[in-house]
């Protein structure tokens, strides 16, 4: 009878352990749903170009959010499907704190009509305000571009500096993939095709700067092999030295 006993008091010694271990595996995870870890402090970072109400309403992200049980990659897949943001990070320090770091795309042209913002990877940001002073990018009959046209010309938009950006009017995208640049100096510049881009970029600002110290005149410029620019004067061919 006395070994019966001891195993009935060692058992509701164990009954009484694994029953406290479970209360407090209960309270523990109860803990992580109360105010403790709710987002006090929400972060943002590189959304200056976005208001801060309108970057929280895109991740479903407020104040009363769990930080514990917050799944932060899925925040970031809602953020990317905006098309003002290229890249998203999410981190999480509890108790309370979230850190968002968005990476926003950068309008480099426009297309269509009315006029949309387009980034160098080719997807359509948004509307374009009638001021906007980047290039159009469009096909040779003043028309709108499709597919691997569109992408083409953003990625050349996209390879020019924000000052050269400024001086071309139109990125035209012929249907062979001929890129040609239309400047407002009032001539036209050959890329070629949608290669070798920021070579060719560096040496379209190399020939607007020679056309600046020259004071010349430029009827049209063939920037194709980038390395070796010519330009048509209006007496007549010549080479543009590069610096």
């Amino acid at each position: 009878m006395r070994a019966a006993d001891a195993e009935r008091r060692i058992l509701r010694r164990w009954t009484i352990v694994a029953f406290a271990v479970v209360v407090v595996a209960t309270l523990a995870v109860a803990v992580t749903y109360t105010g403790l870890f709710a987002a006090k402090d929400i972060e943002l970072r590189g959304s200056h170009q976005i208001p801060r109400a309108e970057i929280l309403a895109l991740a479903h992200v407020d104040q009363r959010s769990n930080v514990f049980h917050l799944d932060a990659r899925a925040v970031e897949r809602r953020l990317r499907r905006d098309p003002r943001i290229v890249e998203a990070h999410v981190t999480k320090s509890l108790p309370d704190r979230l850190t968002i770091e968005i990476v926003q795309r950068i309008p480099v042209a426009v297309t269509g009509t009315p006029g949309t913002l387009v980034g160098a990877d080719g997807v359509v940001i948004g509307p374009a305000a009638d001021t906007v002073g980047l290039p159009a990018l469009i096909a040779p009959d003043g028309g709108p571009l499709v597919a691997e046209a569109l992408s083409a010309a953003a990625a050349t938009a996209g390879a020019l500096d924000p000052g050269l950006r400024r001086a071309v009017d139109a990125v035209v995208v012929s249907s062979d993939g001929g890129v040609v640049l239309r400047l407002a100096a009032g001539f036209s510049a050959s890329f070629g095709d949608a290669s070798d881009l920021d070579a060719k970029a560096a040496s379209l600002g190399a020939l607007l700067s020679w056309i600046r110290e020259r004071g010349v005149t430029v009827v049209s410029a063939d920037l194709t092999v980038p390395g070796s620019p010519t330009a048509q004067l209006e007496a007549g061919s010549t080479a543009v030295p590069l610096p």
